[in-house]
C-alpha cells in the first residue's frame, strides 16, 4: 500500500484527516493530522494516474548504482583518427563534413589534428553523421591514497604543553 502523502510503501495506512481531507497515509505521516475514527467511504484503490505518478516519483527517489554500469563513457583516445578515416571513407573534404554538421572546415581540420577536443554536442553530431562512436565506456580506476604523514594536531600540543609543565 501507498502512503497518498510522502508515497512509501507500507504494509499499513492510516487514515487522517489533514486540512479537512482525509488521506491514507502510513505511521510517519500520521502525524500531520487527526486520525479518523471511522474507515472513510471511498473507492478500494487510488486513481490510476495517481499510483502512475507515486511508481515514478518512488523510481526517481531510489539511489542508482554509479557502479553498476561499469565505467563511464569518456571521448577515445584515438579520436582524431575515427574522425579521419571515417570522413575519407566516405570520399569527403573537410569542407563536406563541415557543411553537413554546420560546422567550419577549419573545426574539422583541428580535430582531425588533435589540437582541439570536441563538447559533448559536437561529438553527438560527429557520431551521428559518421555512423561511428567516439566514446568509450572506461573503467574507473581504483587509486589508494597513501597514508598521510602524522602532522601536529592540536591534541599534540595539548600533550606537549602538558609535558612540559
Amino acid at each position: 500500500m501507498i502512503c497518498e502523502l510522502c508515497g512509501a510503501d507500507v504494509p499499513r495506512l492510516k487514515n487522517v484527516a489533514i486540512e479537512s481531507t482525509i488521506l491514507s497515509v502510513c505511521g510517519d505521516c500520521a502525524r500531520f493530522g487527526d486520525e479518523v475514527a471511522s474507515p472513510v467511504l471511498r473507492r478500494s484503490t487510488m486513481p490510476p494516474i495517481i499510483a502512475q505518478r507515486l511508481e515514478a516519483r518512488q523510481r526517481r527517489m531510489t539511489p542508482k548504482d554509479v557502479y553498476a554500469q561499469g565505467g563511464e563513457l569518456e571521448l577515445a583516445e584515438d579520436f582524431p583518427q575515427k574522425i579521419r578515416s571515417a570522413r575519407e571513407s566516405r570520399g569527403w573534404k573537410q569542407a563536406d563534413l563541415g557543411a553537413k554538421i554546420n560546422e567550419k572546415a577549419s573545426v574539422i581540420a583541428k580535430l582531425e589534428s588533435g589540437a582541439m577536443t570536441p563538447g559533448d554536442a559536437l561529438v553527438r553530431k560527429l557520431e551521428r553523421e559518421l555512423g561511428i562512436a567516439l566514446k568509450e565506456r572506461v573503467q574507473p580506476v581504483a587509486v589508494k591514497k597513501q597514508a598521510a604523514r602524522a602532522g601536529l594536531t592540536l591534541g599534540d600540543l595539548v600533550k606537549l604543553n602538558d609535558d612540559e609543565a
